[in-house]
């Protein structure tokens, strides 16, 4: 339709200023017109780059992943690439049939190892593209890294609590034993509550699951000795499940108990009373990571980093009784 070759189209779509521009402009005049998309995929054998990126998270349901997903996308579509992402790690049999991580299609791949997963680690590793860790320090053994500074806000966390709540009345309702975060931010829990004066803090700290329905069982399980409590939830759902479970009891918050939760999703500021919680930078993990990623493209040699993420404690009406009802 332009009336030029194969070649000077490859020119003009790859690199404009290799033609004259009277010929570049009718050859974007027929693109324009016949609707023509390069195929990304076919540019990909010629240059061995695809512009696309992967990330695999353990889940892509709930806020948590989907905001962590959001600054992912974003950062990805800044830098000029496209995101693929996939949840859940396969089956041994489903990785002998077509590989789990689709590595002959992405430049690169951000994985989040919330928690030991051998068989996506050990495919992980052995690919030959670049790699980016989210949630686990693997600096020392050669990849970069994105975690959350768990200790910091829990900490915050914790001593807010016992300002008002003894030492031996504090609990910490985690998500489960492997997850690395809950491990974290149990530590620091438990090592703020020893600061503070208790001798045994086993039976203080507690595991399930990251959801509501595990919030609700635990506190429903305590009953009325819920009462003058003061709970570091795991997570915002379950920090939920712990007020559905309190106000069935008879009980609210923050008159007859203190509850925190952790990453101040928006459920935090949606529920009544609101929520404090640890604010986790979501979107910056996820926009933390691609950038990682883009870069160790760019400078396949250098030294390994990790990025680490502050947390903070944003206080509401759930722990303090200053906050206006």
């Amino acid at each position: 339709m332009a009336g030029v070759s194969t070649a000077t189209v490859s020119r003009v779509v790859n690199n404009a200023g290799l033609v004259a521009p009277h010929t570049a402009a009718k050859v974007h005049d027929a693109i324009k017109h016949l609707g023509y998309r390069p195929n990304r995929f076919a540019q990909g054998l010629m240059t061995s780059k695809s512009h696309v990126l992967g990330i695999a998270l353990p889940d892509i349901h709930g806020e948590f992943y989907s905001e962590l997903l959001r600054g992912a996308d974003a950062e990805a579509r800044r830098l000029g690439y496209h995101l693929l992402v996939s949840s859940e790690a396969p089956t041994r049999a489903e990785q002998e049939r077509a590989g789990s991580l689709a590595f002959g299609l992405v430049d690169g791949l951000a994985v989040m190892l919330a928690e030991p997963n051998e068989a996506l680690w050990r495919e992980a590793k052995s690919a030959a593209i670049p790699l980016v860790v989210i949630d686990a320090d693997l600096r020392d053994k050669g990849f970069d890294s994105v975690v959350v500074d768990n200790a910091t806000g829990t900490r915050e966390a914790t001593t807010h609590l016992l300002t008002s709540v003894a030492p031996g009345r504090c609990y910490f309702v985690g998500g489960p034993k492997e997850n690395f975060d809950t491990q974290q931010r149990a530590a620091a829990f438990k090592e703020s509550l020893h600061k503070a004066g208790a001798t045994d803090s086993a039976e203080h700290i507690v595991h399930g699951t990251y959801s509501v329905a595990w919030g609700q069982q635990w506190a429903a399980g305590m009953g009325r000795r819920l009462k003058g409590t003061g709970v570091l939830a795991g997570n915002d759902e379950i920090a939920l499940g712990v007020m559905h479970a309190a106000h069935e009891l008879g009980l609210s918050a923050p008159s007859d108990l203190r509850v925190v939760g952790f990453d101040d999703t928006r459920l935090a500021s949606l529920v009544r009373p609101t929520l404090s919680t640890v604010r986790v930078p979501l979107a910056e993990v996820g926009s933390a990571a691609i950038r990682a990623l883009a870069e160790r493209i760019d400078e396949p040699d250098r030294a390994p980093r990790t990025v680490s993420l502050a947390t903070k404690l944003i206080a509401r009406q759930s722990s303090d009784v200053s906050k206006k009802q």
